[in-house]
């Protein structure tokens, strides 16, 4: 009876055993099989992207200097001050200068009236002359003095040119209107001729200092549209190329460009002269493999995008992405045209799963 009753009890739970591993196997098929959507991988057509990067710098910018040896008496500006036209910025002493300059006028004075004097001989000869009331000789006489004293009183007064042109080195004044960028000496110091004193730029008009390689210099003209991509911008801001340097002798085999900005008004007050400048350069076409970048997915530093593999399954495949090209990205490797990219599916997505394309 016991060995009856044992049987039984293995026989309910075979039977359990098995509807349960029957509902099992059920829902693992169904887990299994997806509903998707999918498409194939085809070569796009798009422009030619060659980046470059560079600096932002004023258009009219200039570091102040002297031509005089003084010490200097007072800077009376600072970094970020906006200075006029013609406003003074620096003085340096120019004691000698002045009496230098007294001199040159007293010379001036005595040479004028040497000169008046001499006019007067030389007219009044020529009168004499004129009547036969002189000789000739009295004539070249005179005129030769009357020539002498014009060439000492023009003397003089370019003397006093080049003393007035030593005291405006002795007073630097704002070439044009500005803000100080930097400022390199104090009141007190020691200027000599061609020591930079301060320097000065002239806001609004920025433009970017770009390298650009020796293998795309063949690739970029003159007038050239490009985008420059700044960290204070949340737009790029619009720029064209306007020189390029005919030779890298001096720049490492890169050749240097200068790129004038076309900011918007809101654009205009974040620019900065010194900041770092991504420059985008669109020009020609060539085809490219992309993808939305919503199909792509991310595990740590790796990135996949689902793709639908030849037995019809799911299947993870690992890509190099390249450059971005408004809402899509550059495949470089792990995808080839014609494979087929799962776009949406009804459910998780795992490696193995099975599909049922819509």
């Amino acid at each position: 009876m016991k060995s009856i009753n044992l049987f039984i009890s293995l026989m309910v739970v075979a039977v359990l055993a098995q509807a349960c591993g029957s509902n099992a196997s059920e829902k693992v098929k169904e887990v299994k099989t997806l509903n998707a959507k999918a498409e194939l991988l085809t070569s796009t057509i798009v422009p030619k992207k060659f980046h470059y990067t560079g600096t932002v710098s004023s258009v009219n910018q200039s570091t102040l200097s002297t031509r005089i040896m003084g010490q200097i008496s007072k800077v009376l500006v600072h970094e970020g001050d906006e200075v006029k036209r013609g406003q003074l910025l620096v003085s340096i002493r120019s004691n000698d200068i002045q009496a230098k300059q007294k001199q040159v006028e007293a010379n001036i004075i005595q040479a004028k009236a040497a000169f008046k004097h001499a006019k007067d001989d030389y007219n009044r000869i020529q009168t004499l002359r004129s009547s036969n009331s002189a000789s000739q000789k009295e004539l070249d006489d005179i005129t030769v003095h009357y020539e002498m004293t014009k060439a000492q009183l023009d003397a003089a007064e370019k003397a006093k040119e080049e003393v007035l042109e030593m005291l405006s080195y002795a007073n630097i004044r704002a070439p044009y209107s500005g803000v100080i960028t930097q400022r390199f000496v104090d009141g007190g110091d020691m200027a000599n001729p061609g020591m930079p004193l301060l320097a000065i730029e002239a806001p609004g008009l920025f433009e970017v200092n770009a390298k650009i390689p020796e293998s795309e210099i063949y690739k970029v003209e003159k007038g050239d549209e490009v985008e420059v991509i700044l960290d204070a911008c949340q737009k790029p801001v619009k720029g064209v190329i306007a020189r390029i340097s005919p030779s890298s002798r001096f720049s490492g085999s890169q050749f240097d460009a200068r790129i004038n900005l076309l900011p918007s008004r809101e654009q205009r007050s974040a620019i900065r002269s010194g900041v770092f400048a991504h420059v985008k350069h669109l020009k020609g076409e060539e085809s490219k493999l992309l993808v939305s970048e919503d199909m792509i997915v991310e595990r740590g530093q790796l990135k996949g995008i689902w793709t639908v593999s030849q037995a019809g399954d799911a299947l993870l495949r690992w890509v190099r992405l390249g450059k971005t090209y408004g809402d899509k990205v550059e495949v470089l490797s792990g995808l080839s045209e014609g494979n087929q990219l799962i776009t949406s599916a009804q459910g998780r997505l795992f490696d193995g799963a099975q599909l049922e394309l819509n």
